[in-house]
Parts: structure tokens; sequence; C-alpha cells
């Protein structure tokens, strides 16, 4: 979908490191002549969505589409991308904001035939305190979205309490981070090594790990919502070879790199396609502890001067949009001045890292897999015209990716931002972008304004949240990418996305007959 395909992430680092290994075709649903099972859907997938099991905490808004056919959220993502409920019936705040009261539906039965009740929602957000359970993290204690105390005073009310006011909460419960698993594997995680326990539309029955996942409708599942009684998942990590498959017939629907698009087009493949996909160089280290110069935010800034923004779009990102802004150019939040402030500056970038102490500039190493190489180099170059070496390490050793985000100073990454205010708490502040749990007052605030601001403040808040990101150097934004589903026409109406997401919604995937 994007030109880049480390991975695009929502709140994950799991998937990001599997994106470096290529697989090849299992099966299919289609033939070359279009010829699709009517009751059968084939996607082509750019991830590995369960490299460490089926629990979907452990991944972010980059697993949503496979993740969302066989768990429920307690609000799921709109049409808009906005948060609707999806198994919160009603939900509403106290005066002050430090309450939020839900109440459940009823009848919601999971794989292990347990049922939907406020003791099983209080359980799974209970687990909050486990920092491996990456969408969480932003609701542990001390976290930017932090959740105080959870309650159950009755078996269809769920009551949260926030240490500081929560205006928009239900966006935070949206998705992955609402995903509510079944009792049994609850009190027994390793179940969700085995498979999903969830109350999904579909169950899965069949898994070759990393590289097919398919599964079937389940009983009482709106057909008019989800027309088809299998879905197959089908990992593609080598960009060609999921082009391939779905120009061949192999996938009815596959996640298009942005590189591959008029190769796609060219042969025949529809094409559906949403901005929102920041490419980003990730700050991993704020105060210094993999590479001194990185403390001082100064040197993060020159930084971003240093980079020709509209030079890396010509050369090695064509079809994207320079930007130095956080937030996509269709976000409320997004701020045009951004993009004056950090224009290419070459004397200005010198200038900022001689004030910051490093005059004849520094060194450190950044490791990326091979689908990445290309723009390091160009960034590569950018850097020593100010002096400053960046040393790129390719590999495609998982372990060695996993290992770098607390190792190395930066990673270049592709960062979906459908939600602005959950993608800032759960990546950037408290997720894996964030490894040494740096504190900073600035964003802080602003995260907290964003996330308690509503009606016409909202804008507004997002705004000062972006800047805030940007100006503290958190992170270093070098262009807006589409995002590109490529699809059958004769198979399949066109797939819509939600918001700025850069995958589309399941429930998209209509036959045309």
């Amino acid at each position: 979908m994007t030109g880049f395909t480390f991975k695009r992430l929502g709140v994950s680092t799991l998937a990001l490191a599997t994106a470096t290994v290529s697989l090849a075709a299992c099966g299919s649903s289609t033939n070359s002549a279009g010829g699709a099972s009517s009751t059968t859907l084939t996607i082509g997938y750019d991830s590995d969505p369960a490299p460490q099991g089926y629990d979907p905490l452990l991944y972010g808004g980059g697993q949503r589409l496979f993740y969302e056919s066989v768990y429920q959220s307690l609000f799921a993502e709109g049409a808009d991308g906005q948060p609707v409920p999806e198994l919160v019936s009603t939900f509403s705040y106290n005066k002050a904001k430090t309450r939020m009261t839900l109440k459940l539906k009823s009848g919601v039965t999971f794989t292990d035939g347990s049922k939907l009740t406020a003791q099983l929602v209080k359980a799974n957000l209970d687990r909050r305190s486990n920092s491996k359970l990456q969408a969480y993290s932003g609701f542990a204690k001390g976290g930017s979205t932090e959740i105080k105390d959870v309650e159950a005073p009755s078996a269809d009310t769920v009551v949260l309490t926030f240490p500081a006011a929560q205006g928009s909460f239900q966006t935070n419960l949206m998705g992955v981070p609402g995903a509510i698993v079944g009792a049994k594997a609850i009190s027994d995680p390793s179940l969700l090594n085995q498979g999903p326990d969830g109350s999904g539309p579909y169950k899965m029955n069949a898994a070759v790990k990393g590289s097919s996942y398919t599964m079937s409708r389940r009983p009482g599942t709106n057909a008019g919502t989800y027309p088809f009684r299998t879905i197959a998942y089908k990992p593609y990590l080598d960009k060609n070879a999921r082009l391939n498959a779905q120009i061949s017939g192999q996938t009815d629907v596959s996640l298009i790199d942005t590189s591959t698009e008029q190769t796609a087009a060219s042969n025949g493949v529809s094409l559906a396609k949403n901005g929102g996909t920041m490419l980003d160089l990730l700050v991993f280290d704020k105060t210094g502890v993999t590479s001194k110069p990185f403390a001082d935010k100064d040197v993060r800034r020159a930084l971003s001067y240093a980079i020709d923004r509209d030079a890396f779009v010509k050369t090695v990102a064509k079809g994207a949009e320079p930007t130095a802004n956080a937030f996509p150019k269709s976000s409320p939040g997004y701020d045009p001045a951004l993009n004056t402030q950090y224009a290419y500056d070459v004397a200005k970038a010198k200038q900022t890292l001689s004030q910051a102490g490093y005059p004849n500039g520094f060194s450190f190493t950044i490791t990326a897999s091979p689908t990445i190489q290309a723009a390091l180099e160009f960034l590569q170059n950018q850097f020593k015209a100010i002096g400053v070496t960046m040393k790129i390490d390719v590999t495609t050793s998982t372990g060695q990716l996993f290992a770098a985000v607390n190792t190395q100073p930066l990673g270049f990454i592709p960062l979906t931002m459908s939600n602005e205010i959950g993608v800032t708490a759960g990546v950037l502040v408290g997720g894996f972008a964030n490894p040494h749990k740096t504190q900073n007052p600035v964003i802080g605030a602003a995260l907290g304004a964003a996330s308690n601001a509503s009606g016409p403040d909202h804008p507004a808040a997002l705004k000062k949240l972006n800047g805030a990101l940007i100006d503290e150097g958190w992170l270093i934004p070098v262009a807006e990418q589409y995002a590109y589903a490529g699809y059958n026409a004769k198979v399949l109406k066109t797939p819509t996305y939600p918001g700025t997401d850069g995958y589309p919604l399941l429930s998209s995937f209509k036959p045309v007959a």
C-alpha cells in the first residue's frame, strides 16, 4: 500500500518487523480470468497479521482489517473514521469528564462460548498493566490516556475512571485497543497462541502461520454486512509477489504498494486509494541513551531542516505529497505553517546543529529492511550535507529490527494516522516509538487537551498537538502517501476506507452481484 513496506503502523512493533520477509503465494480463490468464488474472498495482505499469536492487543491499526473479522470492539471505526458503538449500546460521561459509563449490548457470544458481560470487559481492561500489550500502553498507569479504575456495577454496565478529564475517550476504545477477548482466553492467555477468541463476524478455521489464515462466517452474522461465507488472508510481504498474485487472480483484493500502483493499473487491476499514511523518521531516543546528540531537540529539528521534501517525493516517493506535519492534510489538526517553518534550509540546519554543540556534526546508525533502503540513502545524502553521518544497516532479520527500536535513535516508518489522538497516545507517547519511556510536558499537556477537547475546540487542540510533536522533535515527517487497494472489479465493488485509515473496512468488501 505504501511505497515503504517496513510497515504502516497504528500501535504495533510486532508486524513492523515481519515486513522484512518475502512470502510466496499459497492457493487461490480466483482464476486469472477473474472467475471468483461467489462465497470466498481472498485478501492479499502486506504483513503477517499474527506473528506472535492472536491476542489483538499485541498489535495495532495495521492489523485492524484482519482482527475485525474475528473480534468486536467496544467501539468500531465508522465509515468516516469516527468511533461508533459496537459492543457498547450507549455511553455517557459525568460533568467533569473523569468517569465514562458504558452500557453493553446483550446476546454477544465469543468463540469459547462465553458471553459478553461487564465483568469480562473489566477483566480485559485490567490487563492494561501488561507492558507486552502494545495497544493498551496508553491506558496503563502514567500513560497519556490512563484508565485509573474499571468497575462493573452490574452485568451490563462498565464504569471507567480517569485521573484527568477525557472528553472523547471513545476514540481510544475504537478498533484494536477496544477489542474484547473471550473469558477462557482471559483466564488462560496461552489459548491465544492457538487461535482467536472473539465475537467477530468470522471464526478462524484454518491457519498456516505466515502463509494463510482462513475464516468462516459465524452463524447469525448479517450476510448483508458480511456477504462472503469464507475469507482467506494471504500475507505477501514482498510487494511484487503481492502485485503478481492480484494480477494473476490468486487474490480478489490486495494491499498494493505505491511503487507498484501504475503497474497494477496497466495490468487491469482496479484501484481504490486513500491518504493518511505519513512517512516519518520516528525518534526513538529523546534522552541520548543510544546516541547522545539526540537528547537535544535542536539536533532533531536540525535533521528536519536538512531534508528537501520536494526532492524526496520526486526521487523515491512518486505520488506522495511533501509535508512537515505529523497529521494528514485532511486532518483538522493539519497546519500548513509547519511546512514553512520546517522548510528545507541547509544553512539553518547547520546553525541549529552548531547551537546544540555539534558544529562538526556527528554519526549514528539506523537499521532497516531492504524495502526502505532507497529512501534512507536519499536521507543519508541530505544529512551528509550538514555534517551528520547516518550509517545504514540493511537486514532481513526480524530480531535485529526489533532490537533497533531500543538500541538506535531513529527509525523510518510509514505511520497510518487514522486516529491522531490514539496514535499519538498509543504509538508515539505510550507505545513502541517511546521505548525509553520519555516524558515530555509540552506534548503531554497538548495530548491531554486534545483528548478532552470537543466541538469547535477540537481542531485547535489537534493543531497544537501537531505542533508540539514537531517542535519537540519527537518525529520528523517527510511525506504523506496514498494507500492503495487493488481489486478485481468483475468480482468486487469499490472498497472504501474509514476516514484517513490506510486499510479498507472489511464490511466494505461487497460482491458485484
